[in-house]
């Protein structure tokens, strides 16, 4: 009774609840406590909103939906696969959204107040030259340097932000020259304006292609994640998914950073198939005689001494509902095959052992037909059976009770956990 209460009680749970998504995140940088770790959740309990509790196990409820998010990686020096399947780190626009207004940056850094002379505009576009030099050095460095590390963290992305900045200052700058150039407010010889403007030229061409370049290689999210997937009704026991990396140069998977990952399934219903042996107390009753008078054909029947139970093979579908533990309880139903080469049909209920490699032991009720003296007959008494001499037996349906041990045959099921 207490165990039904219970199956009602987790069934109507499972109703009850509301859907929710849980992110699992996987952190591709140096291992910490929470390298492998669920994102905090908030749950509303009627009155206020309180974290969700943690599991012992990395699991996940059959009716939620469930998305992997990789971060901390380094996409400028490796490849990611999930499961095969490879990550795209997509180009993450509102970064330079959320950036400081570079124009508001670079015109308190511009000064307009030059003096109008060949001279003076000769020397800000060549300062302008030199310094985007030494900014393209320093671009090749952090390029260098980031390329080099396991993981890209914080740092990375504040110094991406500054040299984006300092860049899209320079190039700004080349195009307010070119503007003045323009504008005609500069009084040049022919040759004057020959150098001014390639020197201009040089300075826009070499900004802009900084520029493409930087926002094409470094502007890009640095985490990446799969859209919900729905297990719900699945018969399975875990989501499974494999993470490889993969160097971009040379193309070759790093071995030693591959990580195999296994989610848990709890509630729901799983159904699964084993097989074992089992002991009945339904089997054939095998009787003897002996003379019961002599000098008179009256034979003493009498039953053989086989015991309480009979040995069998047979394999059972079990249906559990499934638990975060290594104990999970079942109803199993199936066959069974006797010694005397007899098909019994067993009901019961257990326990099972273990995750992956699963033992399950069950008990309960065997049926089936079995040999029975015949109406008129019983134990150890006397009668006439004529010239035979044999045994009136027929054939009954009848109930028995089993206890028996099983191997889950079908082990652990997984589900390939793709992006999708």
């Amino acid at each position: 009774m207490k165990n039904l209460l219970f199956f009602l009680f987790m069934a109507l749970s499972s109703l009850v609840s509301a859907q929710k998504t849980k992110v699992l995140v996987v952190d591709l940088g140096a291992p910490n406590e929470t390298s492998v770790t669920f994102e905090k959740c908030k749950e509303f309990d009627g009155k206020s909103c309180r974290e969700c509790p943690e599991s012992k196990w990395l699991s996940v409820r059959s009716r939620e939906l469930i998305a992997l998010k990789l971060i901390n990686g380094n996409p400028l020096k490796y490849n990611y696969t999930i499961s095969g399947v490879p990550v795209t780190f997509f180009m993450n626009y509102n970064a330079k959204n959320e950036l400081p207004p570079v124009d508001s940056v670079a015109n308190k850094k511009i000064e307009l107040t030059y003096e109008f002379s060949y001279k003076s505009l000769l020397k800000k576009n060549e300062n302008l030259r030199q310094d985007l030099f030494r900014l393209n050095i320093f671009i090749d460095n952090f390029k260098l340097k980031s390329t080099n590390k396991e993981s890209l963290g914080a740092g990375f992305v504040k110094t991406r932000d500054s040299l984006f900045i300092k860049l899209k200052t320079l190039n700004l700058e080349a195009e307010l020259n070119h503007s003045s150039f323009e504008k005609g407010i500069y009084t040049f010889t022919s040759d004057q304006e020959k150098v001014i403007e390639n020197i201009i030229k040089e300075n826009i061409d070499k900004s802009q292609e900084m520029l493409k370049f930087f926002e094409k290689k470094y502007f890009f999210k640095n985490d990446f994640y799969t859209l919900p997937i729905d297990i719900q009704g699945k018969n399975a026991d875990a989501i499974e998914f494999t993470i490889k990396r993969f160097n971009k140069e040379t193309n070759q998977e790093d071995e030693a950073f591959t990580g195999k990952y296994k989610v848990w399934i709890t509630g729901g219903l799983k159904i699964d198939l084993s097989a074992g042996v089992f002991l009945t107390s339904l089997f054939d009753r095998q009787y003897e005689t002996r003379d019961a008078i002599s000098g008179t054909t009256l034979k003493n029947i009498s039953l053989k001494n086989h015991g309480q139970y009979d040995f069998a093979f047979g394999s059972t579908i079990n249906t559990n509902f499934r638990l975060n533990s290594w104990i999970q309880p079942q109803i199993n139903f199936g066959a069974i095959f006797t010694q005397n080469q007899k098909f019994q049909m067993i009901l019961g209920a257990g326990a099972i052992l273990g995750r992956e490699e699963r033992w399950i032991l069950s008990g309960g009720l065997s049926m089936g037909v079995v040999d029975r003296l015949a109406d008129g007959f019983q134990n150890d008494g006397s009668y006439d059976l004529g010239a035979s001499g044999q045994i009136p037996m027929v054939k009954q349906f009848k109930f028995g009770h089993f206890i028996g041990i099983t191997y889950n045959l079908s082990k652990g099921n997984t589900i390939s956990m793709k992006p999708q």
